[in-house]
């Protein structure tokens, strides 16, 4: 991909018609910092029809390849993410921002895009770890920001940069059989070039409850096996040991 300018920069909120002060909490956050959010109508998992499950969840790959089925507020989380790639495809979109609802938006956020708009050779860069996984490796940019990668990859989902390249790559998958989240930890299947900006920027709002939680009842165990919960941990063990989620070396920083 090539670099892009800050205007050029769509920042779409994933936020549920039943939730509207979620997006207005982020979105005078955001407008502080003189940014103008657009909202991305999220997809209310329990809503779905079983047809309309069967045509985008994989329940065999997921037995397979997960620890457990996917609760219907993961079927409707990943649909939310993946909608927002498919625009991105459909609008031929370069570059874009990609926010939950349930956010608190740090003060260096635009400084965050300034620096992500002069990157290319990336396809997904995350703005957020609610666990502060540790970096592989470092590459140093301007105002004190670091472009890393991993051998363990964040699994949070809450903000991150999109390229269309990795769009496109992501969308490779007809069906999905992980939460997307999670997915992202596996990026090298699909050849995911996958970063981190620190400091992170966006954070996990403690002032909302997850929707998929209330969704699913606050439990997300499922139908897991002790022999299925092995299995995808020896999956994921593999993923660690053999790849590194991106290559610095392919990055370019254009000034």
């Amino acid at each position: 991909m090539t670099s892009a300018t800050i205007a050029q920069i769509p920042v779409f909120i994933i936020n549920l018609d039943s939730s509207p002060e979620r997006f207005v909490h982020a979105e005078q956050q955001l407008q502080a910092l003189g940014i103008q959010p657009q909202r991305f109508r999220g997809v209310y998992g329990k809503d779905l029809s079983p047809a309309e499950v069967d045509a985008c969840y994989d329940k065999s790959a997921n037995l397979q390849y997960f620890r457990r089925s996917l609760s219907p507020g993961e079927i409707g989380c990943y649909l939310s993410h993946r909608g927002v790639w498919q625009l991105m495809v459909e609008q031929n979109i370069e570059v874009a921002i990609v926010l939950e609802d349930d956010i608190d938006v740090d003060a260096r956020f635009a400084d965050a895009l300034a620096q992500i708009s002069r990157l290319s050779g990336w396809d997904h860069i995350k703005l957020s770890d609610d666990r502060d996984t540790p970096a592989f490796a470092r590459k140093a940019l301007d105002n004190g920001f670091e472009l890393v990668n991993f051998k363990r990859v964040p699994n949070c989902a809450t903000g991150y940069a999109m390229s269309l390249s990795g769009a496109k790559k992501l969308l490779q998958r007809d069906k999905f059989f992980r939460p997307v989240d999670l997915d992202l930890q596996f990026g090298a299947e699909l050849d995911l070039q996958l970063f981190s900006l620190l400091p992170y920027t966006i954070w996990p709002s403690t002032k909302f409850d997850s929707v998929i939680n209330q969704i699913s009842g606050g439990s997300r165990k499922g139908d897991t096996t002790a022999l299925r919960n092995l299995k995808y941990r020896l999956q994921v063990a593999w993923q660690r040991w053999r790849y590194i989620s991106g290559n610095l070396s392919k990055i370019n920083n254009l000034i």
